[in-house]
């Protein structure tokens, strides 16, 4: 008698693939055709400490918009509002995405710059005026010199 070993992975235990999730692959992320689509419903926010370590839409920018997404996906037809489909191997819509800035911190990053310009623009007006005052300073000093050493020549 031979003994038959099943693999827990057996096709018994597993529902076949292509039933519930088309002809895509356990992971979404591999596929070239996203089996859903997403639309934008907020801001982009930054991540928490936590989420960058952990979500991978935080990974790329350390940001996340929320999103609403459906199934796209002809077999799934049925199953469109549905955050997750096949319980035993989920493939779960996102609730968020990555995106590249957040708005407030732009902002931010907007004002801190003008303000450095706007200090930098004071200082170096100072420095003319300073420099100005001094080679008039300085101009008159060689100017009263030259009158000086003109009316002692003039004396002799």
């Amino acid at each position: 008698m031979a003994q038959h070993h099943h693999n827990y992975y057996d096709k018994r235990i597993a529902p076949p693939l292509s039933k519930s999730l088309g002809h895509y692959t356990h992971s979404h992320h591999n596929v070239k055709t996203s089996p859903y689509s997403c639309v934008s419903i907020g801001e982009c926010d930054v991540c928490s400490p936590l989420e960058k370590k952990t979500m991978s839409y935080c990974q790329a920018y350390g940001n996340k918009e929320p999103v609403h997404c459906e199934w796209t996906d002809a077999g799934l037809d049925g199953q469109k509002n549905q955050t997750t489909v096949y319980d035993n191997d989920a493939i779960s819509l996102p609730m968020f995405q990555a995106c590249p800035r957040v708005k407030r911190v732009e902002q931010w990053h907007l004002i801190q710059f003008e303000s450095l310009n706007c200090g930098v623009a004071v200082l170096s007006l100072l420095v003319v005026v300073w420099r100005q005052r001094t080679l008039s300073q300085e101009q008159h000093l060689h100017l009263a010199r030259r009158i000086g050493s003109m009316e002692c020549s003039a004396v002799q």
